[in-house]
């Protein structure tokens, strides 16, 4: 029961074994949840809701490794999850700025160019879900950077 529970909860509902692309459908899933989240309750609310996931997130993926032949289990979702919330977070609001942060979110954990590569290593939890974090740290780094310099 504990073992269907927690891979429900790393699966984000079972959308992590989708057979193609299942980061892509967790991200996808993140953005519109976050969306949503943000539109119909506060910005502080949503805040809340990362804080309480990233909780959840460490316990579950921690346990869902221990029975898992894989370092860094594709069917983990989760870690999209937050990376895309980290990377809305902080950004304008706008129809354009979540698009980029969908896209630039997903180019950044699929190819792990240098530092994220470095935190993908680390063992456990950390590993799993530091790297989606740090993706979106960057993604909304750069989106606010865009709208700092008018270009967005």
């Amino acid at each position: 029961m504990k073992d269907n529970i927690i891979s429900f909860i790393v699966t984000c509902g079972g959308a992590g074994r989708i057979k193609y692309f299942p980061g892509t459908f967790g991200s996808f899933i993140g953005l519109l949840l976050g969306i949503t989240i943000i539109l119909f309750t506060s910005h502080n609310f949503f805040l809340i809701c990362f804080f309480a996931l990233m909780v959840i997130a460490i316990f579950s993926t921690e346990e869902y490794l221990k029975t898992s032949e894989s370092s860094d289990p594709q069917e983990i979702v989760i870690d999209e999850v937050l990376g895309q919330w980290i990377a809305i977070a902080f950004i304008p609001f706008t129809s354009l700025s979540l698009l980029l942060a969908f896209i630039i979110f997903r180019f950044l954990d699929m190819t792990k160019l240098y530092p994220i590569n470095k935190i993908e290593k680390i063992k456990g939890y950390i590993g799993v879900i530091g790297d989606d974090i740090f993706a979106g740290i960057i993604t909304s780094l750069i989106i606010i950077t865009l709208h700092i310099f008018k270009v967005l």
